[in-house]
């Protein structure tokens, strides 16, 4: 039993200790995660029987369950194995660029538009003189 004015825990070593807790749970979590994504198998190809996969649609859960661009949901047609698969570097990289590229095709088409309608046209000066 502790007595009037001897040492005990205060508020802010409970909030050390709560914050040491959720940063350790945190830190497993990530690590965890990272080690689950790291096992998933890359390429096209079905882990089960090296055949043919189809993408499948992500939708629902399944989009927040792929963790992103990185991975797809696929669908092995010689022995029906679904599941995920990560895609290569390379993919990743030509969809980056791939999605730059029309950015800034659709840029340059809103800019020209917005010239277009900021021009006055050759009426409204005349009119206005």
């Amino acid at each position: 039993m502790l007595q009037a004015g001897a040492p005990g825990w205060t508020w802010s070593d409970a909030i050390i200790f709560i914050v040491v807790i959720a940063s350790l749970q945190l830190a497993m979590f990530w690590l965890l995660t990272t080690v689950f994504l790291g096992m998933i198998t890359e390429g096209d190809r079905c882990p089960v029987c090296d055949g043919d996969t189809h993408a499948v649609e992500r939708n629902g859960w399944w989009r927040v369950i792929s963790f992103g661009e990185r991975n797809r949901r696929s669908w092995c047609v010689a022995c029906g194995w679904e599941g995920l698969l990560r895609r290569s570097d390379a993919w990743v990289a030509r969809e980056r660029e791939r999605r730059r590229a029309w950015r800034q095709a659709n840029t340059a088409r809103t800019d020209a538009a917005r010239a277009r309608l900021q021009t006055p046209s050759s009426n409204q000066t005349r009119s206005g003189r």
